[in-house]
């Protein structure tokens, strides 16, 4: 079965503070992730409540408002026997590009997932 991957409660905070408002049917709840009919109540005014999106939505936020592309890439190489991902992060109104491993110590990561999570970080950390 295929499930939605949400961002991390630590990546969700980030989100809020950067001024992500996007509503969400998905939230943490006093650092639970939760599902809430988000869009008929203003969780934003309770404090314990922040919006949980998904990682492609937080993508798409960071393309459509911030102009920055994420794209994850599979490397064969990148971990002997097993293969890895990286990360290429765009400014899409430039030429603008750099490779996010070499930001981070050239890190391959083992799922796409965990890639597309630490692109978002390092977005939120550095470019935002």
């Amino acid at each position: 079965m295929i499930t939605e991957d949400y961002v991390s409660f630590e990546i969700a905070e980030l989100l809020r503070e950067k001024g992500f408002n996007t509503p969400c049917y998905t939230c943490y709840l006093n650092k639970e992730l939760s599902h809430y009919d988000y869009l008929s109540t203003n969780f934003e005014l309770i404090e314990d409540v922040i919006s949980a999106p998904t990682l492609q939505m937080v993508m798409k936020w960071l393309r459509e408002i911030h102009g920055y592309y994420i794209q994850v890439m599979l490397d064969g190489w990148a971990l002997g026997d097993h293969t890895g991902y990286y990360v290429v992060i765009q400014k899409t109104d430039s030429d603008f590009e750099m490779m996010l491993q070499d930001a981070v110590d050239e890190v391959f990561y083992q799922t796409y997932e965990e890639a597309c999570e630490a692109a978002i970080k390092y977005c939120l950390e550095n470019l935002i």
